[in-house]
């Protein structure tokens, strides 16, 4: 076996279990954050299915190749948000892509698996296009969706799917996949890296490729630094340019908000007496001005925010009572 997928041994375990003893579900939700796998293991359960190896899935034959570069006939991969438009595919689209060729046999595999990710953003009339395919699928059919939050997926489709969690994965796991690659950076920089991430190994194993990439992750937490020192009405204006920024793309900036929580977890480890020489001055400048109970207040309603903006409640609203409370704990 060869399985892509880093971490998440037990989702790994089971649901090689499972095809063992011929008792995969015909449908599967699979719930984690951004980046933490959920796609890549998708992809492996695919590949399980399809491989032409003895050691299934191998990730070596051209079944295996196919799926990981999206070529496979067999296998599609459908987003029901799209990150480059921020818009939720239409009703015609999603038939276009699901529905007309859940009923055709296989041709080039032995399964037909169709990977919908995003579904936390479906809406009821686009749930209700394929819950009769998830009651009812073809034999040689597997379904499987993805998501960031299962309270946010909708009952109707959640009863109908065997649900599996994939946790963040820990830093020293992390640090230690990323140590393996070729030439990279020393170790201060992996470790920032894997706290960085969250969890996150597909995030983490961007950053290490991408350079640029880690450079303007660091700018977003130095530029959210700043509100500290900002009056209310330059909180509101800060609140005014992010709530822009989540029309133009909201994921991306989702993904800004949830950074502000990681330099705040780098503000109390500088309360606590945690080793200062790898900071930026501003960091250190800041963690002398807040208090721990200001720093976890602060916390407390950036998660709220987020909670709130995965609701769909309204951006702008939301960030400028964001910014009135940690205005308000200074």
């Amino acid at each position: 076996m060869n399985w892509t997928t880093f971490g998440h041994k037990k989702a790994i375990q089971g649901v090689y279990k499972a095809y063992l003893s011929d008792r995969l579900s015909h449908a599967y939700l699979i719930i984690g954050m951004q980046n933490v796998g959920k796609t890549t293991f998708a992809l492996d359960i695919a590949k399980l299915l399809n491989c032409i190896s003895e050691n299934k899935p191998c990730s070596e034959c051209q079944s295996c190749k196919r799926i990981e570069s999206n070529n496979h006939t067999d296998v599609s991969v459908i987003d029901i948000f799209s990150d480059q438009n921020s818009s939720v595919s239409g009703i015609d689209e999603l038939r276009d892509s699901f529905i007309s060729k859940t009923n055709r046999k296989p041709f080039e595999g032995t399964s037909r698996v169709f990977i919908l990710k995003s579904i936390d953003h479906m809406r009821v009339e686009q749930a209700n296009i394929i819950l009769k395919t998830l009651e009812e699928p073809p034999e040689d059919t597997k379904i499987i969706l993805l998501a960031k939050n299962i309270d946010t997926v909708l009952e109707t489709i959640r009863s109908r799917c065997q649900v599996i969690y994939l946790d963040p994965i820990k830093e020293s796991e992390i640090v230690e996949y990323l140590s393996t690659f070729r030439s990279v950076p020393d170790e201060k920089i992996l470790q920032n890296i894997a706290k960085l991430s969250q969890g996150r190994i597909g995030w983490a194993i961007k950053m290490l490729n991408d350079p640029e990439e880690m450079n303007y992750v660091n700018q977003i937490m130095l530029d959210f630094l700043q509100i500290f020192n900002f009056s209310l009405i330059e909180k509101f204006d800060f609140a005014q340019e992010i709530s822009i920024k989540i029309q133009r793309n909201r994921p991306k900036t989702i993904n800004e908000i949830n950074l502000w929580l990681a330099c705040l977890r780098d503000l109390l480890l500088l309360k606590s007496g945690y080793e200062n020489d790898q900071f930026h001055e501003d960091y250190i400048r800041v963690s002398n001005e807040l208090s721990f109970n200001q720093i976890l207040q602060t916390g407390n309603v950036i998660s709220e925010t987020l909670e709130n903006l995965n609701l769909n409640i309204n951006p702008r609203l939301s960030l400028d009572m964001l910014m009135l409370k940690v205005h308000n704990f200074n």
